[in-house]
């Protein structure tokens, strides 16, 4: 696929007719995970993308990449209280009506295989940091496995700063 490919990707807001197309890539994930980690079990998500992310009215921010009408990629976020295990378990947020949390925390982005290193990610990524700026977060934050070298260099093309946590990166951008 030719990289001018991605030019004419549309990147919009999650509808829940996507559901499906959405359901197929999280599978295409799981294969991939399940590949490079043979020793590793590997959760099967499908149900949580079902019940808990995809819902309409949660606090989860989901953008899919569309492409000649197949969705062929998505990015999943959320505006966070700062402290990861409050966040985990809520899906409506724990704050007062009108109040906006300071983080914006990116949960996850996947791109089908045969769709990357055509800027689908990065433009993805360009539309949550403009919604995130719209709904007045002051900073967008990541925390990523090293190993998952594409998408730590997609986020820090965006000038997001890096911390070195160790096993991981925590990348953030300051709104």
């Amino acid at each position: 696929m030719e990289k001018k490919m991605a030019l004419n990707a549309k990147i919009r807001e999650y509808r829940p007719e996507d559901l499906e197309q959405v359901l197929e890539l999280v599978k295409e994930l799981e294969a991939e995970m399940a590949e490079k980690f043979p020793d590793i079990k590997i959760k099967a998500g499908e149900r949580d993308y079902k019940t808990r992310y995809l819902q309409p009215g949660n606090k989860y921010k989901t953008y899919v990449a569309e492409l000649e009408g197949k969705t062929v990629g998505y990015l999943i976020g959320y505006p966070s209280v700062g402290a990861p295990e409050v966040d985990r378990m809520y899906d409506d947020l724990p704050v007062t009506p009108g109040q906006v949390p300071p983080e914006f925390y990116l949960q996850i982005t996947f791109v089908s295989k045969p769709f990357r290193n055509q800027g689908i990610s990065k433009m993805l990524h360009r539309k949550i940091v403009e919604y995130a700026r719209e709904q007045g977060h002051k900073e967008l934050y990541a925390c990523i496995a090293k190993w998952n070298e594409a998408e730590i260099s997609v986020i820090k093309s965006l000038k997001f700063e890096i911390k070195d946590l160790g096993y991981r990166y925590r990348l953030s951008l300051k709104l």
